[in-house]
């Protein structure tokens, strides 16, 4: 019997296209075998993007702000990266310590400049890959005015766009800084007292749109939209005025704010309500009115984002995430936190991936918009905290708690870096 031979270097020998139509074929962990084999088949798969199109294809694939080019480095870099997510392989490091309780806000700009606010202070860290060590780039105060109640000074929330940094006090007013470049210190553009009933309402939530800042109060059903344009910051400080106020009568106040691309409709992220409310900015009505069923003091919607131009995810306070279709006013998702913990803040990369902040344990959860249980729990520092901030891009999560700020790294290896699996799905049973 004549039995059939193929000389070692014959499978490297074949077309390209009928190579990858193989490999196709193979599971990662046979692709990682085959990678090690010679340098030719590992560049040919790490820079095919159909490959990993195709093998991929179910997988869940961290997209922030779209950071998945279309060059095939990237997809193999980003499926690399989303597997760690999924598997629970990262490493953790406490950026920023303090030893003073807060309850701070945060932003990601651009990919390695984060800004944090503690208490009435703003800061901006430069973070140097590959272990995001940390510099202070520049630190600012933002004004205060002294009330004679309980509140204190505190940052509630702020925004950075459009090269504006928007910043919502609890003392109930609030500042608007400008920059040219974010690693240079901005300046104070305006200066908005008493936002909200004579500033007897601390600001909740900002928002920026056009020419106008956003202003909400958790205690306030109105919505202050301010005027920007043609002011600028001299010996008068209220230096803006309110050009649009909204009512929403079926709730007690608000607790968050996000405006759509477009810039067309804005969220509301309502106290006293369990659904948000959305309102076109140029007519002034409802897109999508708040559900009377809902209302009640224990219900609230802590955080919510824009995930596209028809739908919005959120989380409320009985640890809920939410995608609700504003074109129909109904919800097309919904998940319960693992443990049934409150949820403090949300953020989404627009495609299928969305990371929540709950209320204990220092704990971020990653889900799957088209998963029934959650992907991934993280547990991001050894304190137990809220998490009341978080913001990611696909390499890094970085998660604000009361005393801590830390980043959870998945740019590792995954040979050598421990896996901290928490993907299991966990069963609640009455006693």
């Amino acid at each position: 019997m004549n039995t059939f031979t193929m000389d070692k270097n014959c499978f490297e020998k074949l077309p390209p296209e009928i190579l990858i139509n193989i490999l196709k074929l193979l599971s990662l962990k046979d692709l990682r075998n085959v990678m090690i084999t010679s340098k030719y088949l590992k560049d040919l798969i790490t820079n095919e993007s159909s490959l990993w199109k195709f093998i991929c294809r179910y997988k869940l694939i961290i997209n922030h702000n779209n950071s998945i080019k279309e060059s095939s480095k990237s997809w193999y870099t980003n499926c690399r990266l989303s597997h760690n997510w999924c598997k629970g392989i990262f490493k953790n490091k406490i950026l920023i310590q303090n030893q003073t309780k807060f309850l701070p806000w945060m932003q990601l700009v651009h990919t390695n400049v984060l800004l944090v606010s503690f208490g009435s202070d703003l800061d901006c860290f430069s973070l140097e890959p590959p272990r995001y060590s940390k510099r202070l780039i520049w630190k600012i105060n933002v004004p205060t005015t002294r009330r004679y109640d309980i509140r204190t000074n505190d940052v509630t929330r702020f925004i950075v766009k459009d090269n504006l940094i928007v910043c919502g006090n609890r003392d109930g007013n609030t500042a608007i800084y400008e920059y040219n470049n974010i690693r240079e210190k901005p300046y104070l553009l305006h200066y908005i007292q008493n936002c909200h009933n004579c500033g007897k309402e601390e600001v909740t939530a900002v928002e920026k749109t056009k020419n106008c800042v956003i202003t909400a109060s958790n205690l306030s059903p109105y919505i202050n939209l301010w005027n920007l344009k043609g002011n600028t910051l001299g010996s008068q400080l209220n230096n803006c005025s309110i050009v649009k106020n909204f009512e929403v009568p079926e709730c007690d106040g608000c607790w968050s704010l996000s405006v759509d691309a477009l810039g067309k409709n804005l969220a509301i992220g309502l106290n006293g309500n369990g659904m948000p409310a959305c309102i076109d900015l140029n007519i002034g009505q409802y897109v999508m009115s708040p559900k009377q069923d809902l209302r009640g003091k224990k219900h609230l919607v802590r955080d919510l984002q824009w995930h596209n131009t028809n739908g919005i995810v959120f989380v409320t306070h009985s640890g809920k995430l939410q995608y609700i279709d504003t074109r129909v006013g109904s919800v097309t998702y919904e998940i319960r936190d693992p443990f049934q913990s409150a949820l403090y803040c949300v953020k989404t990369d627009g495609d299928n991936a969305v990371v929540t902040g709950s209320a204990e344990y220092s704990r971020c959860v990653l889900f799957d918009l088209r998963s029934p249980h959650h992907v991934q729990m993280f547990f991001t520092q050894k304190k137990s905290s809220p998490i009341y901030s978080l913001d990611f891009d696909v390499k890094k999560l970085i998660a604000a708690g009361d005393q801590r700020v830390a980043v959870a790294n998945f740019n590792v290896s995954s040979r050598s870096t421990e896996a901290k699996d928490y993907s299991q799905i966990f069963e609640f049973v009455s006693s």
